[in-house]
């Protein structure tokens, strides 16, 4: 359900107190009962994330005899209601230890006071020394806010152009190279659009992008433009920029000229791509989760076209420390269990069974190659982080829910045609200053 921002945040202070509270009541009562009992917090968004958590918590307790681990799932139609559904749960009185979460929810949960910065752990324990020596700098900045690192990330996704394999060599295009530009990118789109049915319109388009999210969408592109949605202390909007303003103009034009459809929901995207009717379109690995098994493996990947910059635009997900904890110590040995071999090789998966995430440690990243993992050219998702510059801060101001929703409306106006590109970023930029605040 939606939840207005003003009940949000009403929840979120609340919660925030209740947490501080309770820790401070509750530490040495359970501390001298010797309680090793830990309640993890989970988006329950499906399926898979019921499974994927269940994992990694019976592997927790089957080497650390003693501990119980208990799961509890809460609801939330996207990250940011979820989010504020664990705030409420806090405020109900539920003590939980830990919480899953994405790059976006690093301002929102620092910002409201939930977690405890985990700095001082690294500082003091040299396992987790070596672990972030395997871990690409980008991978720690990226859950870093004002100098506190909110988590560890154990799995994460950077932006690619995933392309058919089977529609470029049917078209005698040869596949893109790392160094393409947005005009050779553009050119080689144009290339594969084609009205295959002879109507007079294109039934086959070069290129496409998700229409409910920015960071398949829009993201990739504003980056590599120069430029960012937020200012660096992601506390201003900065939408209406003259980079934000080449980025939609460049994909408003691919519509204008007919190389792309209208965005569309990302499920849409798979099934189009999968039946050669999208050529190309961005999004992390976790599109193999969906073709692989579908016996799809006409596709290959390679990196967003170079603007005036190349930046690689990623998201991850951790478990930070929640202030409510009754046992933070154990806590943090659980989050940075999440990396231990076990866990990262399930994010590598088989040829049959991939992965949907990239492994945060870059030894462990490097396999998925060598096991024969496809796609073929997937050494490139650890090289990006490795390799290129980072967009940091990704911009996830604490209100991102509200954040996302407003970019989206505004965005689908402008692709529609019914605002022009000038317009439609100046009345975004207008509503988002009393929504990206700090």
């Amino acid at each position: 359900m939606n939840i207005p921002f003003r009940k949000v945040a009403l929840v979120i202070a609340t919660a925030a107190m209740t947490a501080t509270a309770l820790v401070g009541c509750s530490s040495d009562k359970d501390a001298k009962s010797g309680d090793q009992s830990l309640e993890i917090a989970y988006w329950n968004y499906g399926p898979a994330a019921e499974s994927g958590n269940k994992a990694t918590a019976d592997a927790f307790m089957a080497a650390h005899a003693g501990v119980k681990v208990t799961l509890t799932p809460v609801t939330g139609e996207n990250w940011g209601t979820y989010y504020a559904n664990v705030a409420t749960l806090i405020a109900s009185g539920k003590h939980p230890d830990l919480m899953v979460i994405s790059g976006e929810g690093a301002q929102f949960v620092h910002a409201n006071k939930l977690v405890v910065p985990i700095n001082k752990y690294i500082d003091k324990d040299p396992e987790a020394k070596t672990l972030l020596a395997d871990i690409a700098p980008g991978l720690i900045d990226g859950f870093k806010v004002k100098g506190d690192i909110v988590t560890l990330t154990y799995g994460w996704n950077d932006m690619v152009v995933y392309y058919n394999t089977d529609v470029f060599k049917k078209a005698g295009i040869d596949p893109p190279k790392a160094d393409w530009t947005w005009d050779d990118f553009k050119a080689t789109a144009k290339k594969l659009t084609a009205d295959t049915n002879g109507d007079g319109k294109p039934d086959q388009y070069g290129f496409t992008w998700a229409s409910n999210e920015i960071f398949p969408g829009i993201m990739p592109w504003v980056a590599n433009a120069g430029g960012n949605l937020t200012s660096d202390d992601v506390c201003t909007a900065t939408t209406d920029t003259p980079q934000v303003n080449k980025a939609v103009s460049f994909l408003r034009g691919l519509i204008t000229d007919g190389i792309a459809p209208a965005p569309m929901p990302m499920s849409d995207v798979f099934t189009r791509f999968q039946n050669g009717q999208i050529a190309m379109f961005g999004a992390g690995r976790w599109p193999i989760g969906t073709f692989v098994p579908a016996g799809f493996k006409a596709f290959d990947i390679q990196l967003y076209p170079k603007g005036d910059t190349y930046k690689t635009v990623f998201g991850g997900a951790g478990y930070p420390i929640l202030k409510s904890s009754k046992n933070p110590d154990l806590a943090w040995e659980y989050q940075k269990f999440t990396l231990s071999d076990a866990i990262e090789q399930q994010y590598v998966g088989t040829p049959d069974k991939p992965g949907d995430s990239i492994p945060s440690r870059r030894s462990v990243a490097q396999t998925i190659s060598k096991v024969g993992v496809p796609p073929a050219n997937s050494d490139l998702f650890y090289n990006s982080i490795d390799k290129y510059p980072t967009l940091v801060p990704y911009p996830a101001p604490a209100k991102y829910s509200t954040f996302e929703s407003t970019v989206l409306r505004h965005l689908q106006l402008i692709f529609a045609g019914e605002a022009s590109v000038s317009d439609g970023l100046k009345n975004m930029q207008s509503e988002l200053s009393s929504i990206v605040t700090c």
